[in-house]
């Protein structure tokens, strides 16, 4: 057979195949990196390069103390991305984690650094694997799943969609049986979209350092020149190309912990009544959803955080079957000259109606919000809608005859006693 293949290639022209150079695989034969500050290390996949950094807990990153993040909740986090593992974790298991990639995705693109930081003790170790060049890529990998198997729970920001996706292509490709699968996640992006929403034009990373952390980057290297910086790097072995690229991976790592640290303090009350509002809503506490909106209304807040407080404690009342409560809140609202919007007005008839048993004023509140969509003082939702006017027409008759029938009802009994009156 062999024979054969040589003189195929012989009648082809092709030059015979030569067996691949032996690779010396010990640390101390490999390029010199000395200058990133980092050290070689082997793994069971291949030697890789790893920068080391620690940080005292009390460093502050922007406005807030890394050890912060010593003391925080899980269980406060855990119904914010409602992963009830998250509640029985130690702090001190979370890995935060954070990766850069030469590229958005797809089989070729391939990730060059991954940080991940870790508490031990007082201090907070970060760890930096570097990729010098693709032939060591199952040493990054083998170092960064050691970090992996011993985590018990994983933080990132938009870690779900990009950063576990691309590692666990990766790991695949390489053979190799992912080792994060089954961990708890939390993923900041969805938290903070979701609790500060309508507050920034964006919801970037490098924006809520400074909005929420106080922390403003300076002389940072944009994500638009990461890859062809690493590329630069790849092909000259200068550092100065990368380390620019260090620090930005480094300073996403850091304002990880942190923003656990505040996502935290969010859920307490600390940073917003109306934020906490909203996290304790989605955890499913809806006392403390109720005490937060009563503390946003107390704060004279502007309109639209009023609309909010109100609307969250008319929800909250009623699914803890405190009608009354939630009528009053519907009520308050619909006492705003500024209502625009016929919402209230069906949310208060159907509550009247299902809940009070007060047909009459679902009646009235079903009879005021039509007048007032009649004369353009209230918007009507899509024709399609409960909210739609087909579908406030068709309550304000359903409610029409069921009042004419209690009207009916009662007149019954008061026409049967005039009659027997009369015959005696």
């Amino acid at each position: 057979m062999a024979d054969l293949r040589d003189r195929l290639r012989a009648a082809l022209n092709q030059p015979a195949r030569m067996p691949p150079a032996p690779r010396d695989e010990s640390v101390t034969a490999l390029r010199d990196l000395s200058g990133l500050g980092g050290t070689w290390f082997t793994s069971p996949h291949g030697p890789g390069y790893v920068i080391e950094s620690v940080y005292e807990a009390g460093w502050a990153h922007g406005d807030v103390v890394l050890h912060r993040a010593l003391s925080l909740d899980p269980a406060r986090l855990a119904g914010q991305v409602r992963e009830p593992r998250l509640a029985a974790m130690n702090p001190r298991d979370f890995l935060y984690i954070d990766t850069e990639t030469t590229g958005l995705g797809g089989a070729g693109a391939m990730v060059f650094l991954a940080g991940t930081a870790r508490f031990d003790g007082t201090l907070l170790r970060l760890r930096q694997y570097v990729l010098p060049s693709p032939e060591f890529e199952g040493g990054l990998l083998g170092g960064l799943a050691e970090d992996l198997q011993s985590a018990g729970a994983l933080v990132s920001y938009n870690g779900k969609s990009f950063d576990l996706p691309m590692l666990e292509t990766r790991y695949i490709l390489s053979r190799t049986r992912p080792s994060f699968r089954q961990l708890p996640h939390l993923d900041l992006l969805h938290p903070n979209r979701r609790l500060f929403r309508g507050q920034f034009d964006s919801h970037r990373l490098v924006r809520l350092e400074v909005e929420l952390l106080g922390f403003e980057r300076e002389s940072d290297c944009p994500s638009s020149e990461v890859p062809e910086r690493y590329f630069r790097f790849q092909r000259t072995g200068d550092p100065t190309w990368i380390l620019p690229v260090l620090r930005h991976n480094a300073w996403d790592v850091l304002s990880l912990v942190a923003l656990a640290a505040h996502l935290a303090a969010v859920c307490d009350g600390e940073a917003g009544a109306l934020q906490a509002a909203r996290a304790a809503e989605y955890a499913g506490d809806l006392a403390g959803a109720l005490s937060h909106s009563a503390a946003a209304l107390a704060a004279n807040p502007g309109r639209v955080e009023r609309v909010e407080a109100l609307e969250r404690t008319a929800r909250c009342a009623a699914r803890m079957e405190r009608y009354d409560d939630a009528a009053a809140a519907w009520r308050e609202l619909l006492a705003d000259p500024r209502n625009r919007r016929v919402g209230p007005y069906v949310e208060l008839a159907r509550l009247l109606e299902r809940r009070l048993r007060d047909i009459p004023g679902a009646l009235a509140v079903s009879e005021e919000g039509l007048a007032l969509v009649a004369r353009g003082l209230l918007r009507p939702g899509p024709g399609n809608a409960e909210t739609g006017l087909p579908a406030l027409r068709k309550r304000h008759e359903r409610l029409t005859a069921r009042h004419a029938r209690l009207l009916a009802a009662a007149a019954r009994p008061r026409r049967a006693r005039s009659l027997e009156a009369a015959a005696s």
